[in-house]
């Protein structure tokens, strides 16, 4: 059974609440989340349901040519929305648990960032003669 948007939104503002995170100021961006987890959940529902993933669309001029089933799109702008809403909550594995669990993108993503804080190695041309 899909879940309703409230039942969504309520898991939100635990979560929040757990990471110490919550404000009431985010009552719209927290509806948002929970309106795209629940689209992302109906998509899935009829995706599981589908036997092809593309459909016959038919021209204004009668020709007939194949076409990605739109869940798909709903489903793929549902995941986007997402992504979005988590980052802007902050509601990231890390950021919830305090731990990344070794996740190897974690580690990449933080050895990047590392690596752009650095400071250049700067070799004047005084010190290279000496």
């Amino acid at each position: 059974m899909i879940k309703k948007v409230a039942d969504y939104r309520k898991d939100i503002e635990r979560a929040l609440k757990s990471a110490g995170k919550y404000s009431k100021g985010l009552t719209a961006q927290i509806q948002s989340l929970a309106g795209a987890l629940r689209t992302l959940d109906i998509a899935n529902a009829e995706i599981d349901e589908l036997e092809e993933t593309t459909i016959s669309v038919v021209s204004r001029y009668g020709n007939t040519t194949l076409a990605p089933h739109p869940v798909f799109k709903i489903q793929k702008d549902a995941q986007d929305s997402i992504t979005r809403q988590m980052k802007a909550l902050d509601l990231t594995v890390e950021a919830l648990t305090g731990t990344d669990e070794a996740d190897p993108l974690i580690d990449l993503t933080k050895k990047l960032r590392a690596a752009g804080r650095r400071r250049p190695d700067i070799v004047k041309p005084d010190a290279a003669q000496t």
